[in-house]
């Protein structure tokens, strides 16, 4: 994340002076320099988890195209398309969703360093100066909101299981 911000700041701010390499714009203000602010953030932030996703989400849809409830849909003559959205995605989807909420962590800590090198004001930069004025109770506090919205991220995570997995509904603990 760092690497890839800082790369792509040498490369679409300085050299060719295609992105605005730091600062942020309102949306209401100006929404085309909305976007281009906010383009190499959001690459940045996205570009090493993107690949994962791919990845996970590819050998999860190989896994379950094998599968016979497949070759019955197939069988009945239902299109690709429809095989795959309707049949395939779902099931295939769980593991992803999983990685997702735990890597929420990683968003976090990576939106904090992404803030800073981009200089946008955000938790991040309120979050790097209560440490360097050694404010430990502000500290504290945002490393507390933090934690609560990695835990409701979690939360809605377990929720969601039950949309995707019609077998999870009618489970019950104990």
């Amino acid at each position: 994340m760092y690497v890839a911000a800082t790369v792509m700041i040498l490369i679409f701010s300085v050299n060719h002076h295609w992105l605005p390499s730091e600062g942020w714009v309102s949306f209401g203000a100006n929404p085309t320099e909305h976007f281009k602010h906010l383009l190499m953030p959001v690459i940045a932030l996205t570009l090493g988890q993107v690949a994962i996703y791919a990845r996970l989400l590819r050998s999860d849809m190989v896994a379950t195209l094998q599968e016979d409830y497949i070759l019955m849909a197939k069988s009945k003559g239902l299109s690709n398309g429809r095989i795959l959205w309707r049949h395939a995605l779902r099931p295939s989807s769980l593991t992803l969703l999983t990685v997702a909420g735990l890597n929420v962590g990683t968003l976090i800590s990576g939106a904090l360093i992404v803030e800073v090198i981009f200089h946008l004001n955000g938790i991040g930069a309120v979050l790097q100066s209560a440490i360097a004025r050694r404010q430990y109770i502000a500290i504290q506090d945002y490393v507390a909101v933090i934690a609560i919205v990695f835990v409701l991220v979690n939360f809605a995570v377990d929720a969601l299981y039950r949309v995707l997995d019609p077998r999870i509904r009618g489970a019950r603990i104990g």
